[in-house]
């Protein structure tokens, strides 16, 4: 690596990964993490502003000023056959790439321990994120919300969930997601 380049007197590129300067692995003020992240691709000021906007970024609800999405699990104990279910659909948080923080659970239909399984992606090609875990017993219930965590998602990404749990019929669950985007 040179560090000095009389030649080269201007910032790097955003997002620069040519790393051929001490100024492209500093990096330019506009960088960001890239989603998917690849390790060795970003700068350290892509790291910090990342790392700001996963503090501070512009935060949501979904779905807001809406009931929230209910989940029906499949039949029988730890059936993990039962049906992903659209939470938030595709092109629908569009202001910049987001994480999920917290997973809203309510209206527990049964005494149940049970799992959450959180996928981002088209229909048919969810891939798994995340996954919650939670239980009803007739002295307490987790209808609460849990905290989760998922890798940084493109804007626009569809999120989906399945419910999978230890009764041998069915249960409900309802759920929303709260987040923050990176921009």
């Amino acid at each position: 690596m040179t560090y000095l380049n009389p030649k080269k007197v201007d910032k790097p590129a955003q997002n620069s990964t040519a790393n051929n300067y001490i100024q492209d692995v500093i990096g330019n003020k506009a960088d960001l993490v890239g989603v998917p992240f690849v390790a060795g691709n970003n700068s350290i000021a892509a790291h910090l502003k990342t790392a700001y906007y996963h503090i501070h970024g512009q935060p949501f609800i979904y779905p807001v000023y809406a009931n929230p999405v209910t989940l029906t699990s499949g039949s029988g104990a730890w059936a993990v056959g039962g049906s992903i279910i659209q939470v938030i659909p595709a092109a629908t948080l569009t202001v910049a790439a987001f994480d999920l923080h917290w997973i809203n659970i309510s209206n527990i239909s049964a005494n149940s321990f049970f799992v959450i399984n959180v996928y981002a992606g088209a229909p048919g090609s969810e891939v798994l994120i995340s996954q919650v875990r939670g239980f009803r017993t007739t002295n307490f219930s987790q209808e609460v919300s849990k905290r989760i965590q998922i890798p940084q998602q493109p804007a626009g990404t569809r999120i989906s969930c399945k419910l999978v749990d230890s009764t041998a019929g069915t249960i409900t669950i309802n759920v929303a997601f709260e987040g923050h985007y990176y921009a």
